[in-house]
């Protein structure tokens, strides 16, 4: 049973996604979509992992209520649970959406623990029916199991009624099933599978049912019916039908439904003259047609009461040509493929009880088939057309077997071909009574001897002309017959088409010469032309100068060394494509046109452009007429190109990075297989720019900038670079650095653009926790003063103006008595649990500061008045109490200020500003307050109040936090990478009152390395002219790095070897002029790429191990950065 994990949020308002993602993201897998046609295609491409929908009413493109609309028009969707999250909280849309199919309408602004327990309620419940479906079709099975016992028993009941059924029922079912499978390879458009073919074949088991219902005298009547009887026995397949109808208690109304059609219309025939309501073509069902020409077989192959059985070749015959009824051309042509397995199972089943095992039972699937004609009833069709279009007749001959199928008939003086039990004697008869008796050895031998040699040269095709006498106009008629193999490929196939025609008067052949020597003329100019058999030799008839000057042999010795055979002319590698090449293109028409490889009397291959036309010779062989281009330069140029691709395809098989490439005018894109192989499946190819922001995986936060990035390339940029996330095949998004370059035509303009895109998803992990730790606090996990500025700065930005929201400004009372009392350490344990609280309150897309030792600034966005004061009032509930009073005597409380987003501001600086002087207000009316600035009228606000961007955090860990964060900033803020590394380096070095902070980079195979860029203060000499390709052993090496990267040196005049030897780490280290030493190794999936050295050139410096771990993660944000640099 299918576990869903995966929730799909649909709002085109950033935030509101934020929010949600927060409260379910550590349970599930969230997918987003910013408007109503992303949702769309999101739905049907995850639609087996998505646990529910979360969508919202009013979205850009399409909107919720059009979403839902689609969702219940799409069966493939109906089973996904839809939540609507919405402020419009009136009856009308609330109807509206229920009778649309939602599972639940969640009103904006909404409580985190609520929206999560309403959700999961909703996906346990879905996932109960899911269950339940899979139990219910396992029940289905077993009473489908239960049901083929009475099956069986009602065709036992017909087999004993019937003295001439004996095995015919069991027949029909093998039978129906060998030409459904047939059927169901060539017919793909009728959805027949496995499942489906299984009921239908025991569905055909009641086919005859209602003969039950006809009198003994009748059914087994050993001689001809009467008019009168045979409309009696007629009736047998509406009584049929009558019996099943009373069987739908049985509960499986697809496989009754199946029978009945069997049983009403398997004499129905394709020209509308069969019983019982006379149905045409495809109004007939499709199961009926199978069962009808299985039925009909195994009557003509079976001892019946009133004749014996005939030949199963006679048989065949008999069907084909329409002796029997005329059935679908389709499934004739698959009757024919069957021919052999139905003649075995005549044999085998004739006269024993077939096996139970043999009769499969499996589950049944809904009739998929559409209406109209498909592609194979459109080619059959248009080849009818043709047929009658060329007026001419068509007969179809297996000459192994005898059998034939006259496919088409087009005049009377064809007809005697439609009698005959084998070919020869159809042609035989034809003859004898159509073709004037001069003329008839000729066709006769033309038919038969002769048929064995144009077979064994593997010739394409004859021609015979002959005259017939028609008796209605009592005149001669001049007519031809051509014969043409069917599948020339394989010397196993010995079918021919014989192509009858009449022909007027002055066609009594083809008369190739003019043509012949127009194209000798052509061909002198363009290369060689020559005349050659339909053999597999391609025997050479006739030639010109231009060929033997081509391949520089006289036409004496191309008979000789050739025995004229231009095969033997063919590069050998090539022989036997060039003679496919021939066979496939000529069933498709008369023109052949290749390239191959041929040899010269020098020695040397020379490459061919052959373009070929089909004709006969004088004999009236078929034959070919060549004309031959040198095309040796272009093909030698094709090889060079091929060779790169071959060299660009083993770069691109080396590395796992995609590469891509987007025609501009098309708007086509294509990429590489990795593309398939990294997300699970094929990106969009077509229609790129309008697909993008309705059809894609990217993820809706960066589709602004994939489009942006789109515009600009088809603009003209000549470079560009984005990052973004695009989901995999399991809705999970992976981050990804696209890299692209414009390809200009020769006016200048785009033509397409190439590009890299390079998976970054452990670049961004490694990224993100530098960061993170960067702004977090390392007590609390709360954001720092200057990220949570940031943060909430944002957060204002994205909501939009207008909207609402809270600042919360919260204050511990007397805290200071706790450390005092009881220590430090259990001020933090305190600290810690007051986060935990607040953390379980605010669990939405709130911004949580700890602002300094116990002071606490939180922003809560979408909070009205209500709620804030509500909100005031539970954060004081929470932070009482906080360690219980049997472990301490202490009660604790807190003072609140409040500030109203827009009410008291729609800046973070204004709204922290008031806040704050609302928290001085409520400590200044007593403890355990809560104070909103607009309920104090005489709260100042001059110019002295305290300013968020003045503020400092007061902690003891705040000098590590804040560097972390400045370094981060200055290196991933606007402008030059190199200019902001020389920044980021100078940071550092005047914060910690360095000398010189330098990044040093490995050259070539690592054993070298140079100056990459530095920042030197007081005392320092600048190195870029001294480290230039230094050896890296001069240095130190890369032994003198520990496990973690780093080497420490308090002072290297303190260095010293062992037994008081010079050390060779401490005249390195003098090279540079410092006295003492920080490394920091920058390392790459283990290799060494170079590192950062932080050093004081003027003094001894004890580095501590704080100091250590500080400029160890400052190192780390600054080797991240180098080596996005260097890739």
């Amino acid at each position: 049973m299918n576990r869903r994990d995966t929730i799909l949020v649909a709002d085109d308002v950033e935030i509101n996604r934020a929010v949600l993602r927060s409260i379910f993201e550590e349970d599930y897998n969230v997918l987003e979509a910013e408007n109503g046609e992303q949702a769309l295609f999101l739905m049907r491409q995850y639609r087996d992992s998505i646990a529910i929908v979360l969508l919202d009413l009013i979205m850009p493109v399409r909107d919720g209520y059009e979403v839902m609309e689609e969702w219940q028009a799409d069966p493939s969707l109906r089973g996904l649970p839809v939540a609507v999250i919405t402020a419009d909280d009136s009856v009308e849309s609330e109807i509206r959406v229920f009778d649309l199919g939602a599972s639940d309408i969640i009103g904006k602004p909404f409580e985190p623990h609520l929206v999560r327990r309403r959700i999961q309620n909703i996906v346990s419940l879905s996932q109960r029916h899911l269950d339940q479906d899979d139990c219910i079709r396992e029940q289905a099975r077993k009473l489908r199991e239960s049901n083929a016992a009475v099956i069986d028993a009602l065709s036992s009941i017909i087999e004993y009624r019937s003295a001439e059924t004996g095995q015919h029922i069991k027949r029909i079912q093998l039978f129906t099933r060998v030409l459904l499978e047939d059927v169901a390879a060539n017919c793909p458009d009728l959805g027949l599978d496995e499942s489906r073919i299984a009921m239908i074949v025991s569905a055909s088991s009641l086919h005859d049912i209602g003969k039950i219902a006809i009198p003994d005298a009748i059914l087994n009547k050993p001689g001809r019916l009467t008019a009168e009887e045979f409309e009696v026995m007629k009736t047998h397949a509406v009584k049929g039908c009558e019996i099943l109808s009373r069987l739908d208690r049985m509960g499986d109304r697809d496989y009754l439904k199946y029978a009945s059609d069997i049983c009403l219309y398997h004499h129905e025939r394709w020209d509308g003259k069969g019983y019982p309501r006379g149905l045409k073509k495809d109004r007939i069902p499709m199961c009926a047609q199978v069962v009808g020409i299985a039925d009909c077989y195994d009557a003509l192959t079976t001892d019946r009461v009133y004749r014996g059985a005939i030949p199963p070749e006679h048989a065949f015959n008999m069907i084909l040509n329409g002796e029997c009824g005329a059935f679908s051309p389709r499934l004739l042509e698959s009757f024919k493929n069957v021919r052999d397995s139905f003649r075995d199972l005549t044999r085998r089943y004739a006269d024993r009880e077939l096996p139970q095992s043999e009769l499969v039972e499996t589950e049944p699937l809904e009739d998929h088939r559409e209406d109209g004609r498909d592609a194979g009833q459109l080619f059959q069709a248009k080849y009818l057309t043709l047929l009658g279009g060329a007026d001419a007749t068509v007969m179809e001959v297996d000459l192994q077997t005898g059998l034939y199928h006259l496919e088409y008939l087009s005049a009377p003086v064809f007809d005697p071909l439609r009698s005959g039990r084998r070919f020869e004697d159809s042609v035989r008869l034809f003859a004898e009574q159509s073709v004037l008796p001069e003329d008839r050895p000729a066709l006769i031998t033309f038919m038969t001897e002769s048929v064995g040699g144009f077979l064994e040269r593997e010739q394409m095709g004859r021609e015979i002309h002959f005259r017939v006498w028609e008796r209605g106009t009592q005149g001669v008629l001049r007519c031809g017959c051509s014969m043409l193999r069917v599948d020339a490929g394989s010397l196993y196939h010995k079918k021919v088409l014989l192509v009858w025609k009449i022909e007027g008067e002055g066609q009594k052949g083809r008369d190739q010469a003019e043509t012949e020597a127009a194209a000798g003329a052509w061909g002198d100019l363009l290369g060689g032309t020559f005349l050659c058999l339909c053999d597999p030799h391609m025997t050479i008839r006739k030639m010109n100068d231009g060929f033997c000057r081509l391949l520089g042999y006289g036409e004496e010795e191309i008979r000789e060394q050739f025995h004229s055979h231009y095969r033997n002319l063919i590069y050998p590698g090539d022989r036997e494509e060039v003679l496919r090449q021939i066979r496939e293109q000529l069933r498709m028409g008369n023109v052949v046109e290749m390239e191959y490889r041929a040899r010269g009397k020098d020695g040397n291959t020379v490459w061919l452009l052959d373009r070929a036309h089909l004709t006969v010779d004088e004999e009236g062989n078929s034959a070919l007429f060549h004309m031959l281009v040198d095309v040796t330069r272009s093909k030698r140029a094709q090889e060079e190109l091929r060779r790169m691709q071959e060299r660009y395809q083993l770069i691109l098989e080396q590395t796992d990075d995609i590469i891509v490439e987007w025609d501009i005018p098309k708007d086509r894109f294509t990429a590489s297989d990795n593309w398939e192989r990294k997300f699970g499946y094929q990106p969009i190819r077509d229609g790129l720019m309008k697909q993008i922001s309705i059809g894609s995986h990217v993820h809706p936060d960066d589709l602004a900038e994939c489009a942006a990035l789109l515009r600009d390339m088809a603009g003209g940029k000549p470079y560009n670079e984005k990052e973004l996330r695009v989901a995999d095949n399991e809705g999970r998004y992976r981050w990804c650095r696209v890299r692209v370059a414009s390809q200009m035509d020769e006016m200048g303009h785009p033509l397409r653009v190439v590009g890299v895109i390079a998976d970054i998803g452990e670049e961004k992990r490694r990224s993100e926790f530098l960061q993170n730790r960067a702004e977090r606090d390392g007590l609390t996990g709360f954001y720092n003063q200057t990220a949570g500025k940031l943060r909430a700065q944002q957060l204002l930005e994205k909501q939009g103006r207008g909207s609402a929201a809270a600042l919360y400004m919260i204050d511990m009372d007397n805290f200071r008595e706790v450390n005092e009392r009881y220590g430090h350490s259990f001020g933090n344990v305190v600290l810690q649990e007051i986060s935990n609280r607040l953390r379980r309150l605010f669990s939405g897309g709130e911004v949580l500061i700890r602002v300094g030792g116990d002071e606490f600034l939180i922003l809560a966005p979408g909070v009205e008045e209500a709620a804030a004061r509500a909100q005031g009032r539970e954060i004081q509930q929470a932070l009482q109490d906080i360690i219980g009073r049997d472990v301490i005597r202490f009660r604790f409380s807190c003072s609140i200020g409040i500030s109203l987003c827009p009410g008291d501001g729609e800046d973070f600086e204004t709204l922290y500003r008031k806040g704050c002087r609302a928290l001085l207000a409520a400590k200044e009316r007593d403890t355990d307050k809560y104070v909103l600035y607009r309920d104090e009228p005489g709260i100042s606000d001059g110019e002295n109040e305290p300013a968020a961007g003045n503020t400092r955090i007061d902690t003891e860990d705040d000098g590590f936090d804040g560097l972390a964060r400045e370094i981060f900033d200055a290196l991933y803020g606007a402008g030059d990478a190199e200019k902001t590394l020389v920044r980021a380096l100078e940071l550092v070095g005047r914060r910690l009152g360095l000398s010189r902070v330098s990044v040093i980079r490995s050259c070539g195979d690592g054993e070298r390395c140079s100056l990459f860029r530095e920042w030197c203060g007081e005392g320092a000499v600048a190195l870029r002219e001294v480290l230039q390709g230094v050896p890296v052993a001069d240095l130190g090496g890369w032994e003198s790095f520990g496990a973690n990267g780093v080497f420490c040196c308090a002072d290297v005049t303190e260095t010293g070897g062992e037994d008081g030897a010079a050390n060779p780490m401490a005249a390195a280290l003098e090279k540079t002029g410092a006295r003492a030493v920080f490394r920091f190794a920058v390392r790459d999936s283990g290799d060494y790429r170079g590192w950062i050295s932080f050093e004081d050139c003027l003094a001894r410096r004890e580095w501590t191990g704080e100091q250590r771990e500080s400029l160890a993660f400052a190192a780390g944000i600054i080797s991240l950065f180098l080596l996005k640099m260097w890739t």
